[in-house]
């Protein structure tokens, strides 16, 4: 009976010291895992888009314009002429159709019911200059999978799964899952290369599956950027001529 005894303490003792090492290596990872950002106030950039959801697609050249946390800007232009310019706030989309003489405004939740995925505006800055897509919280996860930290995050209905590479400490890859509707995003970061002695992605890709009136579909996006440049102070021309029509 000791002898049982003795045996059930030093079960007990071993498997309590094994959690704790379990703990203190998650611990570990996460103090381990410092993700480099890249920081600016103003960034210019230009990138060859290219656009595919199974029913259209499209190539087209794009001039992108960004103040941090408060304005995106993109003119769209093939062989040289404008076709689409876009003005993208915190709460409000405006785009102008050159091409058809028409403006549309509309919201990120209109997005939302369209691809049945939560969206707003730090995501889609966050998506087009490879930062992290939610803020960090206290309650993430970090795992370690090979050569990458896995920062796992529930956020409201998102699911989301960082990988960050272990020597850059750069995201290279993002899965996203919204919980209600099973739609899916995942956004993969290539070409790495300095700028202001920070890394940017200049290859972006991005794959979106998603239901709408019981029927799937899927889209994808496929940015290249041949220039990117951090700007101390740009403008954002946003004019919308009288005779265009508006189109809700």
């Amino acid at each position: 009976m000791n002898k049982n005894i003795l045996l059930l303490i030093f079960v007990v003792i071993f498997l309590s010291s094994c959690k704790k090492e379990l703990f203190l290596s998650s611990l570990s990872e996460k103090k381990r895992l410092k993700i480099e950002e890249f920081e600016f106030e103003y960034l210019q950039a230009k990138s060859k888009i290219k656009y595919d959801d199974g029913i259209q697609s499209f190539d087209a050249n794009a001039t992108i314009r960004i103040r941090n946390d408060s304005a995106i800007w993109i003119s769209f232009s093939s062989t040289g002429i404008e076709g689409v310019r876009a003005l993208i706030q915190k709460d409000s989309i405006y785009v102008i159709d050159r091409i058809n003489r028409k403006f549309r405004e509309f919201s990120f939740d209109s997005l939302k019911r369209a691809y049945n995925i939560d969206f707003d505006y730090d995501m889609l800055q966050s998506l087009l200059v490879g930062n992290l897509i939610k803020e960090r919280r206290s309650v993430d996860k970090v795992v370690r999978e090979n050569e990458f930290f896995v920062l796992k995050q529930n956020n409201n209905n998102l699911v989301i799964d960082n990988f960050v590479n272990s020597k850059t400490m750069k995201i290279e890859k993002v899965n996203i899952v919204e919980r209600p509707s099973s739609s899916k995003l995942e956004i993969k970061y290539e070409d790495f290369q300095f700028n202001e002695e920070m890394l940017f992605p200049y290859k972006n890709s991005l794959f979106l599956s998603y239901k709408r009136d019981n029927s799937d579909f899927t889209s994808y996006v496929d940015m290249n950027f041949s220039r990117v440049i951090i700007e101390k102070k740009i403008k954002f021309p946003f004019n919308v001529p009288n005779r265009y029509a508006a189109n809700e």
